[in-house]
């Protein structure tokens, strides 16, 4: 049958129902931007939670929000003045300041003059922090001044979505810094924030922001498939270039020079200072001195290094000096050279730290004469280095004139008493050097020397304040004083700062040296024989070194702390924070051995090695037609979820009205109308009665089964089929 309908001229007919025209996009943000407050419109705001209405605020406090969050994480590594410059501009952006201005053109033009003053002032200050233009922390600093300075002309949309996208660069930049798993979190984090920030903006209207975080999540789950499949398959390229910190801030750790009270201060913090992988065998806990820095001066107070024996070896052929204390060794003492892998955190300084006595072939790694490690330029992220480690080595068998009196130098006065007792100590030894240490050590046994975290202030005269008043102390305090009398003996001596000890992580593969961990012992210099090891802190508590600093803290408990409730709470406090910085260590430490470190290597022997890649185009072939993939997979899934499902009743009227809209689109069903209305005016513009019959009995048929008796039946009912199957037929004629 033909389908014959008259078109009608008249568009209130024909045209769907028109929707109410929305407000200026831009009106809300302008008047907020320009410090006026838009119009309220009537909602149940105060029905809503904080964070609802949080979650609700107009995109312009989005984008003023957002900035604290990219802004702050920078305090730990910029300059702090740049810091609070920024969050001065964020709040000079608040309506509420804005409007203190009487006209827009007053607002702008002090603006743009605090933006030119503020941007150049910035430029100066930071060339006075660094004295340099060039630099990876002078740029990520030049990059935040320019975002802050863009905050000052926060007028207009545009201006929103240009500081949005530079905040994205500036909260990348973190990355150059510290690539750690709190970094990546607060990363992350900005991130989210930033996106909200964008959603808000096209949200205009949404006075309570429903679907914001059902967006965010849409976003955020479609990304991360894709976000897995670049990190596994993109190659690991070396790079073209580095560029080096400047390393203006200083981190806990041990420092290049020792007084009293430096290393019990360590000694209270659990924070990180390195790990150790050992492949193999490994050493006795009570043989893990980890040697980073030879005291050779001293001034009756502080113990730093000689600068006359400060000189490096640089890699190229191993030293004279350096191969003549390996050979040294008769063969029948010589042991296997032990290697291991030291994971060092940041430092700001040059030396490393390893095992009497390491060697390391890396390149920008050197040995000094007092077998210390340095490095060329300081650790300023987090740093792997290879190891090697040879024991029983002589040092110095032979000593030099000028270091002899380097590592005999006393001040010409004070500690009398202590320079007396050493005498003493060492004529009743029979002036032997060896006897004489055992003098000590017997004479301090005696004595009731007492091990504690919170040793007693000491006086001016600090070597006999220690050994003759207070008879407390920690491990600088026992270097530092059986160095002393070494010294007034005439023994050649000196102080070796680093850590001893450490603890196996919880997974049971790696040790992790702590800052709690920070030690100082002597070497003696014995004729014969070189440099000697000796630990004068194992004098008093053997267990310090045995069992390490964790197993002393345990036994001794707040005692180690001092007396009274201060020493209790000081106690629980480290416990409680030992706790917190073990489990947060080792899952920093799988960031870093399997996200931070999956390299090239661990890429071609692992994933490409499986997948029998063997050239970058396969593996960007394969990188793209995952994404790919992943992309048509989650589109599939969206359309699956958005498209429209039609009850089985509407979907013969559904085709009905594509079949009739591909001739005129305009007699097509609108969504905006109701199924029964829609037959109703098919009925009305057709002009032949047949199909007006039709239409009618299909307006029953439709009546009954979505409205009437029928719309309760089972769909197994045969009245509804049979109904149900004259509404499809009647449907189908009509062409």
């Amino acid at each position: 049958m033909a389908l014959l309908f008259r078109r009608q001229s008249s568009t209130a007919t024909t045209t769907r129902i028109a929707i109410a025209n929305h407000p200026d996009l831009d009106a809300s943000f302008i008047q907020l931007a320009q410090g006026r407050q838009p119009k309220q419109r009537a909602s149940s705001k105060s029905k809503l939670g904080w964070l609802k209405r949080l979650i609700g605020l107009p995109a312009y406090y989005w984008v003023l929000i957002t900035q604290l969050f990219v802004i702050l994480p920078h305090v730990s590594h910029l300059p702090i003045w740049l810091i609070i410059f920024g969050i001065l501009s964020i709040a000079a952006q608040l309506p509420r300041i804005k409007a203190r201005f009487k006209t827009v053109k007053q607002l702008k033009r002090i603006y743009q003059g605090i933006q030119m003053a503020g941007f150049l002032t910035g430029i100066a200050g930071l060339w006075l922090t660094y004295q340099s233009a060039f630099g990876l922390d002078m740029g990520v600093a030049f990059l935040l001044l320019c975002l802050i300075s863009k905050l000052w002309e926060l007028y207009q949309r545009r201006d929103a979505y240009v500081v949005l996208n530079l905040s994205l660069f500036v909260l990348a930049s973190l990355f150059l810094m510290d690539q750690g798993l709190f970094t990546s979190l607060t990363v992350a984090f900005g991130a989210v924030m930033v996106l909200l920030a964008f959603i808000a903006l096209n949200d205009v209207g949404n006075d309570s922001g429903e679907g914001r975080v059902r967006t965010l999540g849409l976003l955020g789950v479609s990304a991360l498939p894709l976000l897995v499949v670049l990190f596994l398959f993109f190659p690991r390229l070396p790079p073209l270039w580095s560029v080096q910190l400047s390393g203006q801030q200083a981190v806990t750790g041990v420092s290049d020079s020792m007084s009293a009270g430096d290393f019990a201060n360590l000694s209270q913090s659990t924070e990180l200072a390195f790990r150790v992988s050992f492949p193999a065998e490994q050493p006795a806990q009570s043989e893990m001195y980890w040697r980073g820095l030879v005291f050779s001066n001293f001034d009756g107070v502080t113990w730093s290094p000689s600068a006359s024996v400060q000189r490096s070896w640089w890699g190229g052929a191993v030293p004279d000096w350096l191969a003549q204390a390996i050979d040294s060794v008769p063969d029948a003492q010589k042991q296997q050279p032990l290697a291991y892998q030291v994971i060092l955190e940041p430092t700001q300084q040059n030396w490393l730290f390893g095992l009497d006595y390491p060697y390391s072939q890396l390149r920008g790694i050197g040995i000094t004469p007092q077998f210390t490690l340095r490095r060329s330029r300081p650790v300023t992220q987090q740093l792997r280095y290879d190891v090697t480690r040879f024991a029983q080595m002589r040092l110095d068998s032979t000593l030099g004139e000028q270091e002899r009196q380097i590592n005999l130098a006393l001040p010409s006065e004070g500690n009398q008493k202590s320079r007396a007792l050493a005498k003493q100590l060492f004529k009743e030894a029979d002036n032997d050097p060896e006897r004489y240490i055992n003098a000590i050590q017997a004479w301090v046994n005696q004595t009731q020397f007492r091990y504690t975290l919170s040793p007693p202030p000491l006086t001016d005269e600090r070597i006999d304040s220690f050994l003759f008043e207070t008879k407390a102390g920690f491990c600088e305090h026992y270097a530092s004083s059986f160095t002393f009398m070494m010294r007034a003996a005439g023994i050649p001596a000196r102080v070796v700062a680093g850590y001893q000890g450490g603890e196996m992580s919880r997974g049971g593969d790696v040790w992790e040296v702590r800052q709690m961990d920070a030690h100082a012992w002597s070497e003696v210099w014995l004729d014969g024989r070189g440099w000697v090891r000796v630990d004068p802190t194992a004098f008093v508590a053997p267990s310090r070194v045995e069992r390490g600093m964790q197993s002393l803290t345990q036994e001794q408990g707040a005692a180690m702390f001092g007396s009274g409730t201060r020493a209790q709470l000081s106690y629980q406090q480290f416990r409680m924070l030992q706790t917190l910085r073990r489990l947060s260590d080792q899952a920093s430490y799988y960031w870093q051995k399997d996200v931070v470190g999956y390299d090239q290597d661990k890429q071609s022997n692992a994933l490409l090695k499986w997948l029998n890649i063997t050239s970058i185009m396969q593996q960007i072939i394969w990188m793209m037609a995952l994404a790919v993939t992943l992309l048509a997979t989650v589109g599939l899934l969206i359309w699956l979820r958005r498209r429209r499902r039609w009850h089985p009743v509407d979907i013969p009227l559904v085709q009905l009205s594509r079949r009739i809209g591909r001739s005129d689109a305009t007699l097509a069903y609108d969504d905006n109308e109701g199924l029964l209305i829609w037959l109703e005016r098919l009925q009305s513009q057709t002009q032949d009665a047949d199909i007006k019959k039709d239409l009618e009995r299909i307006k029953d048929d439709y009546r009954r089964l979505r409205y009437g008796r029928l719309s309760e039946a089972p769909p197994d009912d045969p009245d509804y089929q049979s109904t149900l199957k004259a509404l499809k037929t009647l449907a189908s004629k009509i062409k």
